[in-house]
């Protein structure tokens, strides 16, 4: 390992010839003779050497001299990983011999690079087709050593006698390796390995071939006689290319062979009912529940395994009317998969194809169910309960509440994203059939891009099919990126990327508007934890100072980003003022969000530090200040009839005023004060909630929470029990509390749309059954009270007391 510190440190105490700018260049062209568009920087800059630096070894502890290793500081490890490269831009991407020279190589990188970033190196061996892995192994090719290296990775870099790379060596591994080629450079097994999968691929495409060609003759096995048949270059590429076997499927294939079998036994579980549970354990179920992301194939598995075991899919999906009356009315079920009127049957109605004992239910997007489909979820549990054909419930999230009445009910198949390793083949093969030229590891940058989105991988190749038949590296992660799903981030998440080291560091490729964008993920709160967290990071543009050089930079930064901070609040009070102008929001996300993000950005303690990032207190001081704010406006519009002053005159005067009367006898003399404090009360026309807004309002040593510590409990009690007990002056009434409270009219469901339409039933006029009643009559004032009553249940009370006794 010596030789490689030796190494990565010399390459760090070198400086920079060149300023950093100048390696945001043009972008260059990709080929053989061309060199990484990483970061945009110039391939001029650097020039690999000629052959490659000798591979070193990491040592062991004895050739090390025996002398003990110090203990892993992990806090320091995190902390270089937050801040980035220490040279960024330093060292460019050198021209690679050949565009696959690290096929065949597996890497492993470990610590901090002094140019690149972790996700920067990946990119660059995956951009010349190496294959990156977390963990080394046996079968690890290099691994490639930064500062600050894991401690579990090293002892297995010296229990398996790996061969390691320092960053310079990895830059002239790329300038000089060759590369696999045509086959040359391949190990026997690795030639066949590979054969064998081109092979496969031709195969597979042969066979997509010969089944469209037989269905474009009416030939095919699930083409009925007289049936429509489609020229399949007519149709969409996912509903071209759908699995029409088992071996085609893509991941999941344990659930898939789960739900086959289950089926398939289904004629003998309905006649066992239901009682045997199978070799899987899903026999006791009428109903299955495929839970999982979109786009992973659960829609497209579910119709061919229905299929397969001879059964007839019904799908209803988000798309139709499933309420409550149309589930439990089998006979009316839609019929949106035309499989009926498409292979050519003849047992169809205007609704679809009727329900035998040869049909499937699938219910797609069943934790889509709301306001449209009132009672279907329950519904369709109770249905799963009795149904005599199989149901396959398909939703994304099994855990949300509304998917509770059908948990129970049904046998859950969870499907998980399958990786690119899993997908690359299918793909291949279509690229393949498609006569597109596309290498393996740009297929696996387009699955990695869309989160293993199957549909929106074909969706995406499709598209480029219309106007190109070739994609490079570079091409393939712009498409990835103009197609990623757009997904809402937390505030939290927001304030990490753009407070983060790499938002702002000279490699981003991040753009204003990008930057922008997050502001608008949710508005209302970003500039709020902005405000909150901005002085919590370590600034990454005072990280070369030290002393008093860098405390005086953060002071000068600290007060750029605050003077943003209050142009940006200023901006807000015109977006939410009387003339609300709310095109002025951009200018609000650069001023509160982004420019002040620009000046502090840098590594930060992360959750549970000292210094972690928090929730805006803005929020909870503001919601006890509007609380308080209105208990005063009550305080001062009972005390208006003795004392003359505003909301603010009270608060600053006449409640210091008030505490020795009504507050500090309780703390002093105890129950022996509360007629008087009472007394003193009254005079104001101050009710008990008042005295607690008084001691609520409190500072200093007249705080609420020191007040309460030196009231006893008990003299608390007699104050409430006393005032309770009399009668007290009151200054005037609320309007609610003149009236009786009006009744809430009886709930009861919803009603489904079919319901909301029914008129069978008259309704009769229910003012002929009234009662007039006298808006003046007395007996309907709430604040007036019989005397003999009051007596009678007091009475009453002491005498069920003393019968307790």
């Amino acid at each position: 390992m010596a030789p490689a510190k030796k190494s990565a440190a010399k390459a760090n105490a070198e400086p920079s010839k060149h300023n950093i700018m100048s390696f945001f260049g043009s972008a260059q062209s990709q080929g053989a003779a061309t060199g990484s568009k990483t970061g945009n920087r110039s391939q001029s800059e650097v020039k690999p050497k000629a052959t490659l630096t000798k591979v070193t070894k990491v040592e062991s502890d004895d050739e090390q001299g025996g002398k003990a290793t110090p203990k892993f500081n992990w806090a320091a490890a995190k902390a270089a990983r937050l801040a980035g490269p220490s040279n960024p831009g330093s060292k460019a991407v050198p021209p690679a011999a050949v565009s696959d020279c690290l096929a065949g190589l597996s890497f492993v990188f470990t610590g901090e690079l002094s140019s690149f970033s972790r996700e920067e190196s990946i990119d660059i061996a995956k951009r010349f087709c190496g294959r990156v892995v977390g963990q080394p192994s046996s079968k690890t090719d290099y691994v490639v050593l930064g500062d600050s290296a894991g401690p579990s990775k090293l002892a297995a870099i010296k229990k398996h006698n790996l061969k390691t790379l320092s960053e310079d060596e990895f830059l002239n591994l790329i300038a000089t390796r060759k590369g696999p080629g045509n086959g040359k450079g391949l190990t026997e097994k690795e030639k066949k390995k590979r054969d064998k999968e081109e092979k496969a691929i031709r195969d597979s495409a042969k066979e997509m071939e010969a089944r469209e060609k037989k269905a474009v003759r009416g030939e095919g096995s699930g083409v009925a006689r007289g049936a429509k048949t489609i020229d399949p270059k007519m149709q969409l590429w996912t509903d071209r290319y759908a699995p029409q076997t088992l071996k085609e499927v893509c991941g999941n294939k344990g659930q898939v062979e789960k739900l086959q079998q289950w089926l398939n036994d289904w004629s003998g579980s309905l006649k066992a009912n239901f009682k045997k549970p199978g070799k899987n354990g899903m026999n006791n179920f009428r109903g299955v529940m495929i839970t999982g992301p979109p786009g992973i194939g659960k829609t497209t598995s579910a119709h061919l395994c229905a299929k397969l075991a001879g059964f007839t899919p019904i799908e209803l999906n988000a798309s139709d009317a499933r309420s409550k009356k149309l589930v439990e009315n089998s006979t009316n079920i839609q019929n949106t998969s035309l499989d009926g009127w498409m292979g050519g049957g003849e047992q169809t109605n205007a609704a679809g194809v009727v329900i035998t004992d040869k049909s499937c239910l699938i219910m797609d997007e069943v934790d889509g169910m709301s306001a449209g489909d009132r009672g279907g979820v329950g519904a369709l549990a109770a249905l799963i309960r009795k149904t005599q054909v199989p149901i396959i419930c398909i939703a994304n999230d099994r855990s949300a509440p509304k998917m509770k009445p059908l948990v129970n009910g049904t046998f859950g198949l969870p499907f998980r994203k399958p990786d690119a390793a899993q997908i690359r083949s299918r793909i291949m093969t279509i690229v393949f059939k498609e006569k597109m030229q596309i290498p393996a590891n740009v297929v696996d940058e387009l699955i990695t891009g869309v989160g293993s989105d199957i549909r929106q991988v074909l969706n995406m190749l499709s598209t480029w099919k219309l106007h190109n038949d070739t994609m490079d590296y570079e091409e393939g992660k712009m498409l990835a990126k103009a197609n990623e799903k757009y997904s809402v981030l937390t505030p939290f998440n927001v304030i990490q990327k753009i407070l983060g080291p790499y938002m702002f560091s000279a490699t981003s490729r991040d753009t204003l508007s990008d930057k922008i964008e997050l502001y608008f993920h949710d508005y209302s709160f970003v500039p709020l934890f902005i405000q909150e967290n901005y002085l919590k990071t370590n600034p990454s543009r005072v990280r070369d100072l030290d002393g008093p050089r860098k405390a005086l930079k953060q002071l000068k930064l600290m007060e750029k980003a605050s003077e943003s901070l209050s142009d940006g609040d200023l901006v807000d009070s015109l977006i939410h003022g009387p003339e609300q102008h709310w095109t002025l929001m951009p200018t609000h996300a650069v001023l509160s969000t982004v420019r002040p993000s620009s000046f502090l950005y840098g590594p930060g303690s992360g959750y549970g530090g000292p210094n972690a990032m928090t929730f805006p207190q803005w929020l909870g001081q503001n919601s006890k200040q509007n609380k308080l704010s209105r208990a005063l406006g009550d305080v001062q519009i009972r005390m208006r009839l003795k004392v003359s002053g505003d909301k603010s005159e009270i608060r600053l005067s006449y409640l210091p005023a008030m505490f020795p009367l009504i507050v500090k006898p309780l703390m002093e003399q105890g129950s022996s004060a509360v007629d008087d404090v009472i007394q003193e009360m009254d005079d104001y026309y101050i009710s008990r909630e008042d005295w607690d807004t008084v001691v609520e309002l409190g500072l200093g040593e007249q705080k609420d929470e020191v007040v309460l510590k030196k009231i006893a409990t008990a003299t608390k009690t007699a104050l409430t029990r006393k005032y309770n007990s009399r009668d007290h002056p009151i200054p005037f009434h609320k309007a609610q509390d003149l009236g009786k409270v009006p009744k809430k009219l009886p709930g009861g469901p919803a009603p489904d749309l079919e319901e909301a339409f029914d008129l069978d039933d008259a309704v009769d006029d229910a003012d002929d059954e009234k009662k007039a009643v006298d808006p003046d009559d007395i007996k309907l004032d709430r604040l007036i009270q019989d005397a003999s009553k009051r007596k009678a249940a007091a009475t009453k009370g002491k005498g069920a007391a003393k019968g307790k006794k």
